[in-house]
C-alpha cells in the first residue's frame, strides 16, 4: 500500500497548528493535521483565547492609537533583548494582517479589550493591544464537535462579559446550543475553517518520528507512515512531562495548567532533525491551585489563580508568614518569585505558599473556581483566628499577624509600601475598580479566616526550537532546515523571559503560523496525495 503524501503535515492541533493548516490550504496545498490526544485544540482551547496584537484592526476600530515603533521599543525591554530583532519585527508587521485574515477569511470576528499592557509604565506601551474572539457557533463542526476540546473551567462568557456581567439566560442559551467563547471558541472557529478548506484532521495520531533522506519527510504515526513535503511542528511544549520539567525548569514544585498533550513531542522530533533549543528554563508562569478530584482527560487539573490575588482582601504569604511579591502583578512575573533562592539558607523560601483571606472575601469572591455559595473543598483551610490558621498550615504565627496588620493599614491608606500593589493600571484592571482608595488592597479582619495552598504553575513552556522570522527551524549552524517549521510552544518563545500583555503567548504564536505559509513548497502533482479527503471521509474518521 502506498504511503499517503501531503504538501504539509501539521503535528499538533492547537491554535497555531490550525492557523498554519488553514493558511497553507488557502494557498492550494494539501494538508493533514495530526493530533496525539483524543481532542483537537491543545492548550489554546483551555485558555482565555486572548491575543496580544499591536496595531490590530480591532484596536483601530475601538479608537486606540499605536505604532510599530512603539511596540518594538516595548518588546525590546520585555524580552531583555534576547529575541532576534528580525523575529520581533516580523511579528509586529504581520500581526495586524493576521487579524484581518482571522476575521475576513476564517470568519472569526474579534473584539478589542480595553486593558493596559502588563507594564504600563514602560516606554512603548499602549492601551487596547489585546483582542478576543466573539462567541463562536459549533453548528458547522458535525461529528467533530465532540472531538474539539473545551475548557472544563470556563463557562461560555467572554472576557469583557466576565467583568461587566451577563444575563444568566444568555449563558444558559449558549450552553444549550454549544456556543463557545474564549480559547475554546477560537478553536471551534479554526476547526470549522479547516474543515471548510478540506484539511484532513486526525486525532489519536501521535507522531513518533520524522525522517528525511531523499524526497518528502516520512512521519511515523500510530496509524502508519505519512509523507509530507513540509512539516510544521506545533504539538505544544513540555509542561505535562514530569521528566522534562525536572530536566529543564527550576527545581521547585511546578504543576501544569497546560493541555494533557504537552509532552515535548515536537522538541524531540525537531532535535532529531538537527534543530537546536533555546530558553528551556523559562515557562509561561502562573500561580496555581489544585482541587482534589478535578481532572482534564483523566489527568489532574490545576487552576490558574489570577484575580483572586489582585482583589482587595487577600494576600499571598510563605511559611515565614510574610508576603514576597506584588500579588496583582502579571502572573508570569509573579510566578518567578516562587523560585527566588535564599543563598544563606540554601532553599527556595517561597514554597510552600498560601492565599490568605477572610470571611468577607470568601462570601463575595470566587477562589480557584469555587464560588461564594459553593461548599468549600478541603483545600480551603479554615480557622476562627489567625494563630490557629497559622498552626494548621505550618506558617509562622507571629509573622502572619504582623503581615495581616500591615496589609490592613495599607488598605486604609491605599498604599502598599512594600510591593506597590495596585499602583499601576495593570494591577487596578485586575482588582475591584469600585473599591477605594486602592482597588487591590482590602482589610482581612472578619473570621473565620482561610488559607488556600498556592503552587507555581506552568500555563505552558517557553523553551523550544530556534526559528527564524519565517518560523523555519534552524540547525546548529544557524541555517534553516528545508521544509521544517515550528510554531507555538514548539518554538522558542518570542517573549523570551517576559510577558508583554494579555495574549502575548497566543498572539505571536498564531501570527507566526500565518506568516510561514509563504515559505511552504508544494509537492509535484505526480507525488501529491490525491487531495484532502472529502467531508464524508473526514467525518467518518472521528471515533
Amino acid at each position: 500500500m502506498s504511503r499517503p503524501t501531503y504538501d504539509l503535515a501539521v503535528v499538533g492541533s492547537g491554535g497555531a497548528g490550525l492557523v498554519a493548516a488553514c493558511a497553507a490550504a488557502d494557498r492550494g496545498l494539501s494538508v493533514i493535521v495530526l493530533e496525539s490526544t483524543d481532542f483537537l485544540g491543545g492548550t489554546t482551547a483551555l485558555s482565555g483565547g486572548q491575543m496580544w496584537i499591536p496595531c490590530s484592526p480591532a484596536m483601530i476600530r475601538a479608537g486606540f492609537s499605536d505604532s510599530s515603533d512603539a511596540a518594538m521599543a516595548y518588546l525590546q525591554r520585555v524580552t531583555l533583548g534576547l529575541s532576534p530583532a528580525a523575529n520581533l519585527r516580523s511579528f509586529v508587521e504581520n500581526a495586524p494582517n493576521f487579524i484581518t485574515y482571522l476575521e475576513e477569511e476564517l470568519n472569526i470576528p474579534v473584539v478589542n479589550i480595553d486593558r493596559p499592557d502588563y507594564h504600563p509604565e514602560w516606554a512603548g506601551t499602549a492601551m487596547g493591544r489585546t483582542v478576543e474572539p466573539l462567541p463562536v457557533s459549533t453548528q458547522d463542526l458535525g461529528l467533530w464537535k465532540q472531538r474539539t476540546r473545551t475548557s472544563p473551567t470556563r463557562r461560555p462568557v467572554t472576557g469583557p462579559e466576565s467583568r461587566t456581567g451577563i444575563d444568566n439566560a444568555l449563558v444558559a442559551e449558549r450552553e444549550a446550543f454549544d456556543v463557545r467563547t474564549q480559547g475554546s471558541g477560537l478553536i471551534a472557529g479554526l476547526v470549522s475553517a479547516a474543515l471548510r478548506r478540506g484539511v484532513e484532521l486526525r486525532v489519536r495520531a501521535r507522531v513518533t518520528s520524522v525522517s528525511r533522506s531523499a524526497g518528502p519527510f516520512v512521519l511515523d504515526t500510530e496509524e502508519g507512515e505519512i509523507g509530507a513535503q513540509n512539516v510544521v511542528l506545533a504539538s505544544g511544549g513540555f509542561a505535562r512531562s514530569a521528566d522534562l520539567r525536572k530536566d529543564f525548569l527550576p527545581p521547585v514544585e511546578i504543576v501544569p495548567t497546560a493541555a494533557p498533550g504537552s509532552l515535548g513531542d515536537s522538541l524531540r522530533l525537531g532535535i532529531a532533525m538537527g534543530g537546536r533549543l533555546r530558553g528551556m528554563s523559562e515557562a509561561w508562569w502562573t500561580a496555581a491551585a489544585s482541587i482534589e478530584g478535578e481532572t482534564v482527560d483523566g489527568v489532574p487539573l490545576h487552576r490558574n489563580v489570577v484575580r483572586e490575588l489582585a482583589y482587595p482582601g487577600s494576600i499571598l504569604v510563605n511559611a515565614a508568614g510574610v508576603r514576597f511579591v506584588n500579588e496583582a502583578s502579571s502572573y508570569n512575573d509573579l510566578g518567578k518569585s516562587f523560585y527566588t533562592f535564599d543563598a544563606a539558607g540554601h532553599r527556595f523560601p517561597n514554597q510552600p505558599a498560601w492565599l490568605i483571606f477572610d470571611a468577607n472575601f470568601r462570601s463575595t469572591r470566587p477562589v480557584a473556581g469555587i464560588g461564594p455559595s459553593a461548599p468549600a473543598p478541603k483545600e480551603f483551610i479554615e480557622a476562627d483566628d489567625l494563630s490557629s490558621l497559622a498552626r494548621k498550615c505550618g506558617i509562622h504565627a507571629a509573622a502572619l499577624h504582623l503581615t495581616v496588620a500591615e496589609n490592613n493599614n495599607s488598605a486604609q491608606t491605599g498604599a502598599d509600601r512594600r510591593f506597590s500593589r495596585g499602583a499601576n493600571a495593570h494591577d487596578r484592571f485586575n482588582g475591584d475598580e469600585s473599591h477605594q482608595p486602592n482597588p487591590c488592597l482590602g482589610p482581612i479582619t472578619e473570621p473565620p479566616f482561610f488559607a488556600v495552598p498556592i503552587t507555581l504553575g506552568a500555563n505552558g513552556t517557553k523553551g523550544g526550537l530556534v526559528t527564524d522570522e519565517f518560523s523555519r527551524v534552524l540547525d546548529h549552524g544557524g541555517e534553516p532546515i528545508p521544509g521544517l517549521f515550528a510554531v507555538g510552544e514548539s518554538a522558542a518563545a518570542l517573549m523570551g523571559p517576559g510577558y508583554a500583555g494579555s495574549g502575548a503567548s497566543l498572539g505571536p504564536a498564531l501570527t507566526s503560523a500565518f506568516t510561514l505559509a509563504d515559505k511552504l513548497s508544494p509537492l509535484s502533482t505526480t507525488t501529491r496525495h490525491g487531495g484532502n479527503p472529502s467531508s464524508t471521509n473526514r467525518q467518518a474518521s472521528v471515533s
